[in-house]
């Protein structure tokens, strides 16, 4: 990539660093969205699940895109085939 401002280009440490903060951002994002879906009630977690899964039909993903959105459709299957733990009284 060139760019027409040399001092504005990144080398390629700056590149790995920055590429390194962003994995992290999205292992909390990741880790976030896992577990707000123990928040949901019955019904809204498989409101979601149908949402990722038309998602993964969707044709205007690619490829990748629509098998990332079919796997986390069928890991947020799995916990909710779980019962539910009653809080102790």
């Amino acid at each position: 990539m060139m760019t027409d401002n040399p001092e504005e280009a990144m080398n390629f440490g700056e590149l790995l660093a920055l590429i390194g903060e962003q994995q992290r951002r999205l292992t909390v994002l990741e880790s976030a969205f896992s577990s707000l879906t123990f928040c949901l009630d019955e019904r809204a977690g498989q409101l979601l699940v149908h949402h990722l899964t038309l998602e993964a039909q969707n044709q205007n993903h690619d490829e990748q895109l629509q098998q990332h959105f079919a796997r986390l459709a069928q890991a947020l299957q799995k916990p909710a085939a779980v019962p539910p733990v009653e809080p102790a009284s």
